[in-house]
């Protein structure tokens, strides 16, 4: 039988309830949902997207889990 961990009890419906949401944070500094075609890579980006196996691995875990790791992005200076 295996104790239920402290963890069991947290509810966290938010992102800013995980991350928090400090007073006098502009808009850009609290966590948004973006559309992906607002990505763009940078140069000496070390992440490449390859459509295989791992792929659908990940595809299927996003499906089953949802995102489970957000992105961390910044403001391009253009916009």
């Amino acid at each position: 039988m295996s104790k239920p961990g402290s963890a069991a009890k947290v509810k966290i419906s938010r992102f800013d309830d995980l991350f928090g949401s400090p007073e006098g944070q502009t808009s850009a500094d609290q966590v948004q949902e973006i559309p992906l075609r607002e990505l763009h890579a940078f140069k000496g980006h070390p992440f490449k997207i390859l459509d295989d196996e791992k792929m659908q691995e990940t595809v299927e875990s996003i499906r089953n889990y949802g995102v489970l790791m957000p992105g961390i992005v910044r403001r391009r200076a253009e916009g």
